[in-house]
């Protein structure tokens, strides 16, 4: 089984606005609300792509049971710890530009965040648990070091999202794979990288985190593989900042997702690539028929 957690998830609310303008009435061209959160996304390109997953994490009020009904409707198991507070909602101006309203989300109590712990301690040898530093106000970066070590206790897989902050404390904790964006390998190194040949320089370092794989995006337009001391890209055109957490929670999806079934990386880097492309192609993430409809089109090469 994998299991997602979602620490801080969110009602998305996204108006699409052309030519928004301050202190006017705009009227809005398209209107959506999604669920929204990084392990909530994971799950649900999975189960496009036909793997058994279970969304889990905090979930209040009526925000909350939006999206907990969304999830189930998609026939995805749903067992987030029911919290006092309510879920936060975050609102997205999309157009000619974008403007976004994140809520500072609720407060989780220590019964409320111990409730999940213990809801976590069920995985076990052959599961693979999704974790995130995305966190609600007053949980800190040391839930992750508990859940880590639930897996690891449990003989269970882990998959890390880390931001810039939390990187250098979890690089040489083991994980499965870990998607480390550009701020945080120029946090981690305290360089600039903005260019292949840049990221390429730090090569050695990153194959030393303790991570079997290491996927770095959006450098030189390219998607970045660090797998058995060889490096492998996928070229990305015409990336939508919009759509940058959407692509990326994909892309993880479809990595886990083909690893899972062949362990083979190559193929796995080739699926989420996939996944990757076609995320940006819809207004959600990315139905099945779409993802495999691109698959043939996905080039990746070797560059070192």
């Amino acid at each position: 089984m994998i299991y997602t957690v979602t620490l801080n998830p969110a009602l998305e609310f996204v108006s699409e606005v052309n030519d928004f303008e301050m202190d006017k009435n705009n009227i809005s061209e398209f209107d959506l609300m999604l669920p929204s959160g990084k392990g909530i996304n994971v799950s649900r390109v999975l189960k496009q792509l036909g793997l058994p997953t279970v969304a889990s994490g905090f979930a209040g009020g009526f925000t909350g049971d939006f999206i907990e009904d969304w999830i189930t409707r998609e026939d995805i198991k749903s067992e987030f710890i029911r919290i006092d507070d309510n879920t936060r909602i975050n609102i997205k101006i999309t157009g000619s530009s974008k403007s976004v309203i994140e809520s500072k989300g609720p407060s989780i109590s220590h019964q409320e965040l111990q409730e999940l712990l213990y809801y976590l301690s069920r995985v076990k040898e052959g599961d693979t648990v999704f974790l995130s530093t995305a966190f609600p106000k007053n949980i800190t970066e040391s839930v992750i070091d508990r859940m880590i070590g639930i897996c690891k206790a449990n003989k269970a897989e882990f998959v890390l999202d880390i931001d810039e902050h939390y990187l250098e404390r979890f690089i040489d904790e083991g994980a499965l794979l870990e998607n480390v964006s550009v701020k945080c390998l120029e946090h981690l190194f305290k360089t600039k990288i903005d260019s292949e040949s840049e990221l390429l320089r730090w090569k050695e370092k990153i194959f030393d985190f303790n991570s079997r794989f290491v996927i770095v995006p959006f450098v030189d337009n390219k998607v970045y593989l660090f797998a058995e001391n060889s490096v492998h890209a996928f070229e990305i055109d015409n990336m939508i900042e919009q759509k940058r957490d959407f692509v990326i929670d994909s892309m993880i999806a479809g990595f886990i997702a083909t690893f899972i079934r062949t362990s083979n990386f190559e193929q796995s880097f080739k699926m989420a690539n996939s996944c990757a492309v076609t995320s940006l192609k819809t207004k959600d993430l990315p139905k099945k028929f779409q993802i495999d409809e691109y698959l043939d089109n996905v080039e990746i090469f070797k560059i070192d």
